[in-house]
This record gives structure tokens, C-alpha cells and sequence, in this order.
């Protein structure tokens, strides 16, 4: 998918759980993402949805992505999806995975090279794709020479 029509189609997704989160009343924003109200981040064609951990807001996103793949055709892949969670009992866990069908999925994980993790990031965690970007310059060394 081309990225011009990736966002264009994200952006209904959007429209939808926005409507949803209107509609029901009940959603609950993630508390880092209360503030702005921010519930999804899109990055080529991957998706990331918050909130908190309760049922609510996770049938918010299910009936969301149901609706969004009746009318897109495009379905969230169960076996590349995860649901992280933070704090929850074994019992609330497992019952917002069966709602979603998606495994659970533990931080950091590691995306585009870099590791997704709860607190910020330090200069060794840069380091592993530092390195990559490292040698694929010097490996232009015997390339690229500057006529004289």
C-alpha cells in the first residue's frame, strides 16, 4: 500500500474509533495519553493502539476494527498482533486477550531496529542501530572517492 493511501485509510479507522469513544462513553485513555487524547499511532503499515486495560475500551476497539475491516476489507493479523499490558492480573489478562484473539506481547520489544520500552530511551539502547548505520557508511570507504 502506497503511504499517501495508508493514511488516508488510517484516517478513517480513526474516525471510527473516534466515534465509538463518543458514542459509548466509557473509553479510557491511557494515562500518558489522557492529556491528548491519543489512542492510535500509525507507522507504515503498522499499528498501535492505546488505553488502559479495562474491557470497556478494548470492546471499543474490537467493534472499531470489525466495523473498519467491513468496510475496508483490511483485518488486523492475529498471529503478527500483540496485546502489552502493564499491571493487570492474570484473570483481567487473560479475558482481554480472548476478547482480542491477539497473543501477549512483552516490553521492550524491538521495532524498525529499536527497542519499544516504558521508560525513555538511553544512548545504549541507540547503540545496536548506531552501529548498523556505522557500517554501512564505512562500507562505502572503497566506493566512493572524491576525484581529484
Amino acid at each position: 500500500m502506497s503511504p499517501y493511501l495508508f493514511v488516508l485509510v488510517m484516517e478513517v479507522l480513526t474516525l471510527i474509533l473516534h466515534q465509538f469513544i463518543d458514542q459509548d462513553g466509557k473509553f479510557s485513555y491511557h494515562w500518558r495519553c489522557d492529556e491528548l487524547q491519543l489512542f492510535q499511532l500509525g507507522f507504515a503499515d503498522d499499528l498501535l493502539l492505546f488505553s488502559r486495560a479495562d474491557m470497556s475500551s478494548i470492546h471499543i476497539f474490537k467493534r472499531g476494527l470489525m466495523v473498519f475491516a467491513d468496510l475496508s476489507g483490511l483485518q488486523v493479523n492475529p498471529q503478527k498482533s500483540h496485546l502489552i499490558l502493564s499491571r493487570s492480573d492474570s484473570v483481567h489478562r487473560d479475558i482481554l486477550l480472548l476478547i482480542l484473539g491477539y497473543r501477549e506481547g512483552h516490553l521492550p520489544l524491538c521495532y524498525l531496529g529499536l527497542p519499544l520500552l516504558a521508560s525513555m530511551l538511553t544512548i545504549a539502547d541507540y547503540k545496536p542501530i548506531l552501529q548498523k548505520i556505522d557500517d554501512r557508511i564505512r562500507g562505502w570507504d572503497g566506493i566512493c572517492y572524491p576525484l581529484q
